[in-house]
C-alpha cells in the first residue's frame, strides 16, 4: 500500500483542522525539537494518493512520528530547526535526504533537519500549510487541488521524481495490449481517487472507447491482489518502483504501461513543496536545503552499496521493515527517473504544471483552472 491511497483519504478531513489551523494566513513561529477517490474541488478526489509558515521555523510541539535528526549536540543552538514530513514510510526515494543528514550537508548549511514519518495526525500538505512544517513531499495533483481548489499557501519548490511513479499494469497472461481498444469487456480496478478514475475515462476516450465498454471498479487498497486474482483485468494506482517489484519477484509477469502514453501529460513522481508565505520571507533558508538535496543526491548515485547501506541503516526498522533486495531493485528503477540528461534532479518546468492544470480541469478534477506560476517556484 503506499501513502497516495491513504493521504487522500485524510487530507480531506484534515483541511478543517489545517484552516482553523490558519492555513492562508500568515506563518506561525516557534521550533520543534524532534525530526518521514472523490469530487474534484474540495475532497480527496484531487488528490494524487489513493493507494502517499514561521519562515522557516517549526512548530511548538513535535509531531508524532517525528525522528530525531543526528546532528552534534554542540552545535545545535547554531543550527535552524527544519521539519520535513516525508510522503510514505523512508524507502529507497528518500536516500538523498538521509544521505544529506549523514554527511551533514544540511549542518553545513545552517539546519537542523528533523525527518518525520507520516501518520493519521502528520499529513505532509496540511502540516506545511498551517506552518508546522517546513517542507513536504507531495505529488503533482494534490498540490494543484491543495492551490486551485482549497486556496492552500503551498508551493513545490523541487521535483523529487521527473517522471510519473505510478502506472497502470495488467498480467502478461491477458490479451490487454497497447492497444488499449483491447480494454473492450475487461474490468479495470483503481483504488479510490478521482484522479486514477480520470485517468481510466482518459485512457478509454482517447482509445475510442465509451463508458459501457469497460467495466471500472473502486478496488480501494487492493489494487494488486485484485490483479493477481484476476477480479480484475488491469488496474490503475500501481507503484512501478513498489507494487511492481513486489508482484515480479512473486514470479507474476506484469505488463506495465505508462500513462503518458496514452494522453495523460508527463507528471512528476514525487515533489517537495514548501509554505508559501514561509519561502517568501526567507528564500535563502529553503534554497540551502536545497543544496544540501543536490549534495545527497550525488552521493546516491555515485556509490549504489552505500546508497543501500543508508536505506538500511536509517530507514529499516521494526516499525519500517525492509527487504534489501527489493530496496536495491527500486533504487536501480528510480536513479535513472530522478534526474535525466536535460532533467536535473530537483528541476521543474512551467509546461509540465501547466499540462497538468490544463488536463485536471479538462477531467473535472478542479472546477476552475490556476496558472503554474501559483502551483510551483521557479529557482
Amino acid at each position: 500500500m503506499n501513502i497516495r491511497k491513504i493521504s487522500s483519504i485524510l487530507l480531506a478531513s484534515a483541511l478543517s483542522v489545517c484552516m482553523l489551523a490558519g492555513c492562508g494566513g500568515a506563518a506561525s513561529s516557534g521550533n520543534s525539537g524532534n525530526g518521514t477517490g472523490s469530487s474534484a474541488s474540495g475532497d480527496a478526489a484531487g488528490q494524487e494518493t489513493a493507494g502517499h509558515e514561521a519562515a522557516g521555523q517549526g512548530s511548538s510541539s513535535a509531531p508524532a512520528g517525528a525522528e530525531t535528526a543526528a546532528a552534534d549536540p554542540a552545535s545545535d543552538a547554531d543550527l535552524t530547526e527544519f521539519d520535513v514530513v516525508l510522503d510514505w514510510y523512508p524507502n529507497a526515494v528518500h536516500t538523498f535526504l538521509y544521505e544529506a543528514q549523514d554527511k551533514g550537508y544540511f549542518a553545513e548549511e545552517g539546519l537542523k533537519v528533523n525527518i518525520i514519518n507520516p501518520a493519521e495526525t502528520v499529513d505532509a500538505m496540511t502540516f506545511v500549510a498551517a506552518g508546522r512544517a517546513q517542507i513536504g513531499f507531495s505529488y503533482p495533483v494534490d498540490t494543484v487541488n491543495a492551490v486551485a481548489a482549497q486556496n492552500m499557501p503551498v508551493r513545490a519548490i523541487g521535483a523529487v521524481v521527473q517522471e510519473e511513479l505510478s502506472c497502470m499494469a495488467s498480467l502478461a497472461e491477458t490479451d490487454i495490449t497497447g492497444d488499449m481498444g483491447s480494454l473492450i469487456g475487461k474490468k479495470v480496478g483503481h483504488s479510490g481517487p478521482a484522479v486514477e478514475e480520470a485517468i481510466i475515462r482518459t485512457v478509454m476516450k482517447n482509445a475510442g472507447l465509451s463508458d459501457d465498454d469497460v467495466e471500472v471498479l473502486n478496488v480501494g487498497f487492493d489494487l494488486t491482489t485484485s490483479l493477481t486474482t484476476k477480479n480484475t483485468d488491469m488496474v490503475v494506482g500501481t507503484f512501478i518502483n513498489d507494487e511492481i517489484v513486489t508482484m515480479r519477484n512473486a514470479g507474476y509477469d506484469v505488463n506495465v504501461w505508462k500513462y503518458e502514453d496514452y494522453g495523460i501529460p508527463q507528471m512528476y513522481g514525487l515533489v517537495l513543496i514548501a509554505n508559501r508565505d514561509a519561502y517568501a520571507a526567507d528564500p535563502a533558508l529553503y534554497q540551502g536545503f536545497l543544496r544540501a538535496c543536490r549534495k545527497g543526491f550525488a552521493d546516491m548515485k555515485a556509490d549504489e552499496d552505500q546508497a543501500l547501506a543508508t536505506i538500511m541503516a536509517d530507514m529499516n526498522s521494526d516499525d519500517n521493515p525492509l527487504d534489501e533486495v527489493q530496496q536495491r531493485e527500486s533504487y536501480e528503477i528510480l536513479l535513472p527517473m530522478m534526474e535525466k540528461e536535460d532533467r536535473p534532479f530537483l528541476s521543474m518546468q512551467e509546461s509540465d504544471w501547466q499540462a497538468v492544470i490544463d488536463w485536471m480541469a479538462q477531467s473535472g478534477l478542479i472546477e476552475e483552472k490556476c496558472d503554474a506560476a501559483d502551483v510551483y517556484i521557479a529557482e
